[in-house]
Formats: C-alpha cells, structure tokens, sequence
C-alpha cells in the first residue's frame, strides 16, 4: 500500500513538473508574441490558471511525504524530543482531519459542477467541475500522508524518501 502511495505520488509531481514546464513555455511564448507585435494565443491565460491548480493539487502530497513542505522550524527547534512527538502526532492527527474533511466537501462541490454542467466561459468554454476534480484527489493523497505521518509519529520513525528507520 505504501509504495502504491509513493508511486502514485511521484508520478502525480512528475505530472505537476510537466505543468509547470507548460506553464513557463507558454507564458514566454506570449510574452514574446506580444513582443514582436504578433496576435497571441487567446487562451494561455486561462490555461495557466487551470495549470497552477493541478499544478498544487498534483505535487503536495510528495512534497509532504518528503517533509519539503513549509514547516516553522523555529518553534520545532526549541521543543525537546518528547514534545516534538507528541507536536509530531498532533499534527498528523489535525492533518488527517483538515484533509479528509475538504476532500468530503471539495468532492461534494466538484460533482455537484458536473452534475449541473456548470462552465467556466473565457477564451474556451471548460465544463469547471473537471477543472475542480483534482481538489479533493490531491486532499485524498494528502489525508493518506497523513495517515502515515501520523503512525509514523505514533510508532517514533521517521520516513525520508521512503524508507523507515528507528529513532
């Protein structure tokens, strides 16, 4: 199971480079269109806007479980071993909560798009709800994250890339 998460995440941020690969050619192609004075692609706009979302929702589940996330080290570095595990299972526990819950209602909100056939009208009519569908995916990776970073913290290891080791 975990190394199912760990390869559905590292493909999903592969993706997520890949998008911003998009992102960084296609806004320097408009740039440079717009540069030379010649008629641009109509939609990069709104595109980018999609992209940056997948983008997000698609790689913070790795970055996660390689703890690159933004974390205040400021504060964690004054608490002893102790309070850093119980911080530790605090954090996978609130974590869990947070994600599961706005993956229920980002899931909820995203069918519910679907359903009435709701579209987001810009340069290219796009049925939102698809657009929104990788909200409560990337809330689900993070909940399953979580999962681990909390028995993980509950156990008193700690993954780095994957493998775990006693403390």
């Amino acid at each position: 199971m975990i190394k199912a998460l760990d390869k559905a995440c590292s493909f999903l941020s592969l993706l997520a480079g890949f998008i911003l690969v998009f992102i960084t050619l296609s806004i320097g192609y408009s740039i440079l269109t717009r540069a030379i004075g010649i008629r641009g692609i109509v939609w990069v706009v709104q595109f980018n806007e999609y992209a940056l979302l997948w983008m997000t929702f698609l790689g913070t589940a790795w970055l996660l479980s390689r703890n690159k996330h933004v974390s205040v080290n400021l504060i964690l570095q004054r608490l002893s071993d102790g309070q850093r595990k119980v911080f530790d299972v605090i954090h996978g526990l609130m974590g869990m909560v947070l994600c599961a819950t706005l993956c229920w209602f980002t899931a909820l909100t995203a069918l519910e798009k679907i359903g009435r056939n709701v579209i987001d009208v810009q340069a290219v009519d796009v049925p939102i709800g698809y657009v929104l569908a990788v909200i409560p995916v990337g809330f689900f990776l993070l909940f399953l994250q979580f999962i681990r970073k909390f028995a993980e913290a509950i156990r008193g290891t700690k993954t780095e890339l994957g493998q775990t080791e006693t403390l």
